[in-house]
């Protein structure tokens, strides 16, 4: 069953549902109306009687005004009176006989008059209290005129149920099919897309509904997926290229070394070459290696508390070590008003190795060989700025600076991969933050870490 089949029914069903509870609803409230009405007549005729009954001198007086009082009656009606110990005083010419209780009579002692039926008749008994004597007057008739207009009204609520749910299915349909026509046209769309038609996009005339909110989410989610298999297209290129150059120079050197009769010296000038070579490989694939197993992450399992402060100084004394000629200070910009601001939860080694990729390149990148670190830290998180004196990205390349093997023109005769900077944002992306770059004034660079609180 499909989903305009599906729709049609629910909305019949619904509207079924609604009909029917509607009918029942008006029925019974008519009914019980009636029911109210007719046994207001007959309580009236009841106290009609009684007044007779008060105002009696004689039997042949009573029977007289009973018989009168017959003719201009309810249909089918018929009227007994017991005295106060339950006999039977007087009844209506030709009353079939009536079978009553004494629990009958003791109900209408605390009410006054009680209302029951009597096979398909209302009947009305009536507590009448005379200075000389106690006696009950009972009342059946037949509402025939009342039941005839419940039978009609029946029918004709019965006709608007099967009339109102072939009218509601047949208008279901027709609506469900109406409302589903732009989710057809976005089916017939979305079929012209696949993994080689990436460009292509949804268009829908009419906007602000559900279907045109679907179609640029749809539109978005294309655009995010055209992207990653870019992305994905230009790494295996890259990755190719860069590995290509060092197994193309070792074959290069190789072969010219088995083509040559080398002396002791020279083949370890070879070896050493080609060792260097080989350090290039296993530096590359590791790289890669920590791309793709961050990228694989999707949420750190290990967090632990990590003193932002402590693991800076401890990174730029390993730096200095590779680099001494290298000049690095940490300094606060803001002293932070609480010490814990200056630790959040996270995974020390990730942070650690991203900082270390931070510094390091802060220090290549550099005319003189001076970085700057600042902290900034506060209730909301912390910002760490790398700063320092260099040649500036271009615009155009500020976009691409965290794509893998991306590398600017400020790069051209730096040793790297252009792999760094896209661990760093993986790793910052784990503990829901964010690493920006920007330009702070002439040859002035700058790139700010910020890790949010908690």
């Amino acid at each position: 069953m499909n989903l305009k089949t599906r729709l049609a029914l629910l909305y019949s069903l619904s509207v079924f549902i609604i009909l029917v509870a509607s009918a029942f609803s008006i029925y019974f409230l008519n009914e019980n109306f009636r029911k109210q009405e007719f046994i207001k007549r007959l309580i009236i005729e009841a106290s009609e009687i009684n007044q007779l009954y008060a105002n009696d001198k004689s039997g042949k007086e009573i029977k007289k005004a009973l018989e009168a009082n017959t003719k201009s009656a309810l249909r089918d009606e018929v009227i007994y009176v017991y005295n106060s110990v339950f006999q039977l005083q007087f009844a209506s010419p030709g009353a079939p006989g009536l079978v009553t209780t004494q629990r009958l009579f003791q109900l209408v002692k605390n009410k006054k008059h009680y209302d029951f039926k009597i096979n398909d008749d209302e009947a009305v008994i009536l507590l009448g209290r005379q200075p000389s004597n106690t006696h009950y007057i009972i009342i059946t008739a037949n509402d025939f005129y009342g039941n005839r207009k419940g039978d009609n009204l029946k029918l004709l609520l019965i006709f608007s149920v099967v009339g109102g749910i072939l009218l509601s299915g047949f208008l279901a349909f027709f609506y469900v099919r109406h409302a589903m026509r732009p989710l057809e046209k976005l089916k017939e769309q979305i079929e012209k897309i696949n993994e080689g038609n990436l460009t292509e996009r949804i268009q829908v005339s009419r906007k602000n509904d559900e279907v045109w909110q679907i179609a640029q989410k749809f539109n978005e989610m294309i655009e995010r997926l055209q992207q990653a298999f870019e992305q994905r297209k230009n790494f295996v290129q890259h990755a190719s290229h860069e590995l290509r150059t060092p197994l193309a120079n070792m074959l290069a050197i190789t072969d010219s070394a088995l083509n040559q009769n080398l002396s002791a010296g020279e083949y370890k000038i070879t070896l050493l070459s080609l060792k260097e070579d080989q350090q290039n490989l296993i530096d590359l694939t590791n790289s890669l290696l920590a791309l793709s197993k961050y990228e694989a992450l999707t949420a750190l399992t290990d967090s632990v508390p990590v003193r932002i402060d402590e693991i800076l100084y401890q990174t730029v004394d390993v730096v200095m070590v590779m680099w001494p000629k290298a000049i690095v200070s940490v300094e606060f910009e803001t002293i932070p008003d609480d010490e814990a601001y200056l630790a959040f939860y996270g995974n020390e080694a990730l942070i650690r190795a991203a900082i270390q990729n931070l510094v390091k390149n802060a220090i290549l990148y550099s005319e003189d060989y001076r970085a700057k670190i600042s902290i900034d830290a506060t209730q909301k998180g912390i910002c760490i700025h790398f700063d320092n004196t260099g040649k500036q990205l271009l615009n155009e390349e500020i976009s691409r600076l965290f794509i893998p093997f991306f590398r600017g023109e400020n790069s051209m005769f730096k040793k790297g991969y252009g792999l760094g900077l896209s661990i760093v944002q993986r790793i910052i992306k784990l503990h829901k933050g964010a690493i920006t770059y920007q330009k702070t004034g002439e040859n002035a660079n700058r790139f700010t870490l910020f890790i949010p609180a908690g």
